[in-house]
C-alpha cells in the first residue's frame, strides 16, 4: 500500500499531530513545526483518566501508570506534572457517512534540542468497516505510519490473544519503535518516537507495561 504525504489515507491511520495541515513530519521537512503543533493542543481531562499512580522505572526515573477507562488500558508513562499529559479526541471520516473516533494521548521528554515521545492512541471503527484479517490491518497501518523512513524491524505479536504487530523505523531524524493491537474494531498504537540525538531509555518499560483490560 502507499500513501502519498498529507493524503487522507494517510491522515487516517495517523495521529493527528502528523497530519494537521503542518509539514509531514514522517517526511522530517520540520521536527521543530511538528513539535510546535503538539504543543498547541488544548490540554484536557473530562472523560477517560481514571487514576494515576507513581511507580519506580528500572532506570530510576519515576514513572507513573496511567489508566484509561474509557480505552480500557493501562501504561506506565514518564513522570510529568498531570497537565503535561496532552490528550486529543476526534472523528475519523470513512466511506460514506461512517464515523470513527480517535483517542490520543502522549508524553513529550525534552532534552534540550533533542525529544522522546511517549505516545498511546486507539481507533474505535465501526464493527462492519474491519473486515479485513487482523495482521493484513495491521500492516496496512503500519506501512503508513513509517512512510518516508526505513523499516528496520517487524514481527507479528499478541497480548493476551489479541492480534498485533512490533515494528521499529528511522530516518536521518529520528527513530521510531511500535506496537500496535486490533481488538475487534478498535486498533491501538503504542509508539515511541525520539530524535537522532535522544536516548529513549524508558521504551521497554513503556511498551511492555501497555495492558488491554
Amino acid at each position: 500500500m502507499t500513501a502519498a504525504c498529507g493524503s487522507d489515507e494517510m491522515n487516517l491511520l495517523l495521529p493527528s499531530w502528523f497530519s494537521a495541515g503542518q509539514a509531514c513530519p514522517l517526511c522530517w521537512e520540520s521536527v521543530n513545526g511538528k513539535r510546535e503543533n503538539m504543543r498547541k493542543y488544548h490540554v484536557w481531562f473530562a472523560v477517560v483518566v481514571l487514576w494515576v499512580t507513581g511507580v519506580a522505572s528500572a532506570t530510576g526515573q519515576e514513572m507513573m501508570t496511567w489508566t484509561s477507562t474509557e480505552g480500557r488500558f493501562t501504561v506506565q508513562l514518564p513522570f510529568v506534572p498531570i497537565n503535561q499529559i496532552q490528550q486529543k479526541t476526534e472523528e475519523i471520516p470513512l466511506q460514506g457517512t461512517d464515523k470513527g473516533t480517535r483517542h490520543e494521548f502522549w508524553v513529550e521528554v525534552d532534552s534540550g534540542p533533542e525529544f522522546v515521545i511517549y505516545f498511546v492512541m486507539y481507533d474505535d471503527y465501526p464493527p462492519d468497516s474491519t473486515n479485513e484479517a487482523p495482521q493484513v490491518a495491521l500492516a496496512r497501518s503500519r506501512d503508513v505510519w513509517v512512510k518516508g523512513m526505513t523499516l528496520v524491524s517487524d514481527k507479528a505479536i499478541d497480548l493476551n490473544g489479541i492480534p498485533g504487530r512490533e515494528w521499529t523505523a528511522s530516518n536521518d531524524h529520528a527513530n521510531m519503535t511500535a506496537r500496535q493491537f486490533l481488538q475487534g474494531s478498535r486498533l491501538y498504537s503504542v509508539v515511541v518516537l525520539s530524535s537522532k540525538g535522544a536516548t529513549a531509555t524508558l521504551t521497554s518499560q513503556f511498551l511492555n507495561s501497555f495492558k488491554i483490560q
